[in-house]
């Protein structure tokens, strides 16, 4: 997550383009350049670059690769432009959905109690099952880069902000079923945001 101001963003996204278009990457890695456009007041970030695998041993290694010359000159270059700074990394527990490429994605996070993560994906894995979606929806833990408590997430996409907008109950069925997950989840939603992608690698 990373915060700058708007006169600074092209140039922020021309120096991001510039490294991740060119810095080798395996197939099962994905990176996704982001606008945060809705957020809670509390959160700084504008934008976020999101690095995501199916295989955490390829995620781990591409990470690690992220060093070296050309990495240190785009640091440079993007601490001129960046006002804050902060990373995190998680772990998908259960998905639904097609991961076909969607431009909107909405971030749900929330602080669940010890030895209630299990209950929060199966009551999830229980509501997504009785909605329809038009996207990828994605529950999981949060391991590194907590801040606030927060040790859940939920990730959906979506193909436009209409459908953004209308994420969630459609019918009475659906309504009960969003009603029974936040009554059963046991856990506490602290924030969210909602960003439109910039560029995908």
């Amino acid at each position: 997550l990373i915060e700058v101001d708007g006169k600074d963003a092209a140039a922020v996204a021309a120096l991001v383009d510039g490294f991740y278009s060119k810095h080798p990457k395996p197939v099962n890695v994905m990176v996704e350049f982001s606008d945060i456009q809705m957020k809670g007041s509390s959160e700084k970030a504008t934008h976020v670059i999101l690095i995501s695998s199916s295989d955490s041993k390829s995620l781990a290694d591409y990470v690690s690769s992220l060093k070296g010359d050309t990495w240190n000159s785009y640091v440079s270059k993007m601490q001129v432009y960046m006002k804050s700074i902060t990373t995190s990394a998680g772990k998908s527990l259960l998905s639904f959905g097609s991961d076909t490429y969607l431009p909107i994605g909405t971030l749900w996070q929330f602080k669940v109690k010890n030895g209630g993560l299990n209950n929060f994906v199966g009551e999830f894995g229980k509501l997504i099952k009785s909605i329809k979606i038009d996207g990828f929806a994605s529950v999981g833990k949060i391991i590194h880069g907590i801040e606030n408590g927060e040790s859940a997430y939920i990730f959906a996409t979506h193909s436009d902000l209409n459908s953004a907008f209308n994420w969630g109950s459609k019918n009475e069925s659906e309504e009960a079923a969003f009603s029974l997950f936040s009554i059963a989840r046991g856990g506490e939603l602290t924030k969210s945001n909602t960003r439109v992608i910039i560029k995908r690698y």
